[in-house]
């Protein structure tokens, strides 16, 4: 007959504490609620950081396929005015339905891109057109001899009127009254040391992207003799030209649709908002800068020179 001892050492193993096991099921345990949570944020956060590393890298293709078609158009406009004596007075992208002709010229572009808006003045020795990627918001201007970005800059990270900007490795700018969704619609105002990045080079990149930079006065000059300006006013200061102004604001024939985007004060206060546009070169004289003005009451082009302190709109120019 077996003793109490032999039976408990025969029970079976079911409902008794055995630590070790106890141990590896802690260990085999699944995820709690919050580490789930962690993990999602993380596999969010990392593809958020692949979309817009990868919408980076389409940009740049487009941006690049846009400066290829510019680059091909100005040659195909500059053969034709070289054959023809003049630019051509229309363009086309349909050679099949609007070929080569005395006065049209068929350009052809890559896929995504669009010749947008046209335009040559009647004495056939300039032009100025837009192409545009439809697949995203990248656009430039083409003259007879200069690539212009058709937006104002708006990068940087958006500091009160009041404050003033420091070289701090921080791109800082203005937004028209304190609202970044002026800054998303007009473009960003910059001080004149902000916007060149503390260099006093004319030229400078500043806060331009790579490949471009701040227009020189000079720059700003061959524009305005692109839109019919002669050099003798294009010299001259205050306002002056004839119709240049209107083909520079939104919806004029220029394609450079300058928004009339008001300016900062040295005091800290926003003005002029819909009334004018105030846009920095990179060219200095004494201790101001030049700029270009524009109104919604002229149609001329303001030349002069301004204080640097205040927070004017920034457009880039190609290289």
């Amino acid at each position: 007959m077996k003793n109490s001892s032999q039976l408990n050492a025969e029970k079976p193993l079911i409902g008794r504490h055995l630590p070790w096991v106890s141990n590896k099921m802690m260990q085999a345990r699944g995820f709690t609620i919050v580490e789930l949570l962690i993990v999602i944020v993380v596999i969010a956060i990392l593809a958020a950081i692949t979309i817009v590393a990868y919408n980076g890298i389409q940009d740049r293709a487009r941006s690049a396929a846009l400066r290829s078609d510019l680059t091909q158009i100005d040659k195909q406009l500059k053969l034709f005015q070289s054959d023809k004596g003049t630019y051509p007075a229309t363009v086309s992208t349909n050679c099949s339905t609007t070929p080569d002709s005395a006065t049209n010229k068929c350009l052809k572009v890559s896929s995504g891109n669009t010749v947008s808006s046209y335009s040559s003045p009647s004495s056939g020795n300039s032009y100025n057109l837009t192409v545009t990627n439809t697949e995203s918001n990248l656009s430039y201007v083409l003259t007879s001899s200069q690539i212009w970005a058709t937006k104002n800059l708006n990068v940087g990270t958006m500091i009160a009127g009041t404050a003033t900007p420091s070289n701090n490795g921080t791109i800082e700018k203005y937004c028209y009254g304190d609202s970044e969704a002026n800054c998303d619609t007009y473009g960003a105002l910059y001080t004149w040391d902000e916007a060149m990045q503390y260099s006093t080079a004319a030229g400078a990149q500043g806060i331009c992207p790579a490949g471009s930079h701040i227009p020189t006065d000079e720059e700003w000059k061959t524009l305005e003799m692109s839109l019919g300006m002669t050099r003798s006013q294009a010299d001259t200061t205050g306002w002056r030209g004839t119709d240049q102004g209107t083909q520079l604001k939104s919806g004029g024939t220029s394609g450079m649709n300058i928004p009339l985007a008001g300016y900062r004060s040295t005091a800290g206060s926003f003005t002029n908002f819909s009334a004018s546009a105030f846009v920095w070169s990179s060219s200095e004289s004494g201790g101001s800068a030049w700029d270009r003005a524009l109104d919604s009451g002229l149609a001329t082009v303001n030349r002069y020179t301004n204080d640097k302190a205040k927070g004017f709109s920034v457009r880039c120019l190609e290289n």
